[in-house]
């Protein structure tokens, strides 16, 4: 990223940063993971989404978000700490984080790092990765887990190395960021779709050191929805299924039943808003027998019937 460009995004950092600090008092910073709401950064602006850099005042600070945020690290080597998990990082690493994954940086000094800071709110996540990559498991299967997921276990995506100069796209999404001219928030949204694209393909060939074992049950009952039962999921983790249901319930307050019924309707929720399957294609694609049931569980867990549902928020 050319100096000229981190100067103005600087400047932009600093002027949202004064005025989010207006009316607050300089009180020493808190012990317990602190909630940053996107309406924080969003209050002034009609902007679909928001860019910053780090700032080292910033790093003791325990937090998370009701949105999802990707770190970029432009340069140096600075340590992260997400969810009490260690994550040395270095020029051109790159995070996903998931609402609730609580973080902050253990090293961090801006006379020799530099990470740029991309705030999402869950309908842009949604409408930049989902309308395109619906029905790609993978991807699919990591948003649905911070709705389900114990808050003690969210998720994140970690990407050590990037199959592309993820600097170019990034360059163009700070640029029309900054510079808002004609067409600027759907060339932002298809910047989006392209580099959730790319790590999509870096992702799946990579490790991922971020997940559980509940991510890695949650991430198995999303791929084979239609089929899994406790059985089957016992025989593929190796665990007793007494042992298996007890630990799905502690981990997510959840029977195995329940948890698998409300990926089903999730995974029914994406369907509506971003394919144009009729319903009865739906609840065939997410495994149901039963219209009827379907439509019965759907409208007690969104408090709309499908068709509602897809007119009210699509």
């Amino acid at each position: 990223m050319n100096q000229k460009l981190i100067d103005e995004l600087w400047e932009h950092t600093d002027r949202v940063d004064h005025e989010n600090a207006e009316g607050h008092s300089n009180e020493e910073i808190p012990q317990s993971p602190q909630l940053l709401s996107a309406s924080n950064y969003f209050k002034n602006t009609a902007a679909s989404l928001f860019l910053s850099f780090h700032h080292e005042a910033a790093n003791d600070m325990k937090h998370f978000h009701d949105f999802f945020e990707i770190i970029f690290v432009c340069k140096g080597k600075p340590i992260g700490v997400i969810n009490e998990q260690e994550i040395p990082l270095e020029e051109g690493n790159l995070c996903i984080m998931n609402p609730n994954a609580v973080h902050y940086f253990r090293e961090y000094s801006e006379a020799t790092d530099l990470i740029l800071n991309i705030v999402l709110p869950k309908n842009l996540f949604q409408k930049s990765i989902f309308r395109i990559l619906l029905n790609d498991p993978v991807l699919n299967a990591f948003f649905i887990r911070y709705r389900i997921e114990n808050e003690a276990q969210p998720s994140f995506l970690y990407l050590p190395s990037l199959d592309i100069d993820i600097n170019q796209l990034l360059e163009l999404l700070v640029k029309e960021y900054l510079n808002k001219k004609e067409y600027s928030q759907v060339i932002i949204e298809a910047l989006l779709t392209l580099i959730f694209s790319f790590l999509l393909r870096s992702y799946k060939s990579s490790s991922k050191p971020g997940n559980s074992l509940m991510a890695d049950i949650l991430d198995y009952i999303y791929l084979n929805h239609k089929t899994v039962t406790m059985q089957s999921l016992s025989d593929h983790f190796n665990y007793h299924p007494k042992y298996l249901s007890a630990f799905i319930h502690k981990q997510t307050g959840q029977t195995f039943r329940d948890l698998t019924v409300r990926i089903k309707l999730q995974s029914s929720a994406n369907y509506l808003l971003y394919t144009n399957d009729s319903i009865e294609q739906i609840v065939e694609l997410v495994g149901y027998k039963d219209k009827s049931s379907f439509y019965s569980m759907f409208k007690k867990e969104y408090g709309f019937s499908p068709s509602e549902y897809r007119k009210q928020y699509r």
